[in-house]
């Protein structure tokens, strides 16, 4: 059966060393990452969705975010941009993307996942719950930041019953490792470290 893609967060705010909130060591993934990608086979591959952390400075200043980050990833911004380049995933792979104005992409109510490119979005509780009633349960989580984004990420796949992969390679962390974040995230379900 097909597995499922998330790519957390790959934006130029967060991976270049001149971002607003650089993640360290991120620029070193983004070759690996790009290749990965452009390798993924359609035949075990049912989607990948982009994360992108998204915000509006007057919505920001009164966030708790804010009281721990700078601004960052402000739509329409070059910060805000993927430092990916989606167009060398197979195009037999449909390409999703989520826009996220806090940590957690499973927090936020009314939360659509749209095709890359545009076009109508889906629910993203019922996106996710028809990717599992089409027989999907592997989801492989990359991206930034591993102690943030992605762990909430991969910790709302396995509360609706996926099977999560974090490959150590594809992922950075601000304060804490892949490594740390899958050993905490075992405990609550299935979690490979790869």
């Amino acid at each position: 059966m097909a597995g499922f893609v998330i790519v957390v967060d790959m934006q130029r705010d967060f991976v270049k060393a001149s971002g607003a909130l650089p993640v360290p060591d991120a620029e070193a993934i983004v070759a690996p990452m790009q290749q990965w990608l452009a390798a993924l086979d359609p035949q075990d591959t049912a989607g990948v969705l982009m994360t992108f952390d998204t915000h509006v400075p007057d919505v920001y200043v009164g966030s708790p975010e804010a009281e721990a980050f700078p601004i960052h990833c402000v739509r329409g911004t070059a910060g805000w941009e993927t430092v990916l380049d989606p167009a060398l995933i197979d195009p037999a792979i449909p390409v999703h993307v989520l826009e996220k104005g806090v940590f957690d992409m499973w927090a936020e109510p009314g939360i659509a996942v749209r095709p890359l490119g545009g076009g109508e979005g889906v629910d993203r509780d019922a996106f996710f719950a028809r990717l599992a009633a089409s027989g999907v349960r592997d989801v492989t989580v990359v991206g930034v930041a591993a102690d943030y984004c992605v762990r909430w990420a991969a910790d709302g796949l396995i509360a609706r019953g996926f099977a999560v992969a974090l490959p150590a390679a594809l992922t950075r962390g601000i304060g804490q490792g892949i490594d740390a974040v899958a050993e905490d995230l075992q405990a609550r379900g299935e979690v490979t470290l790869v």
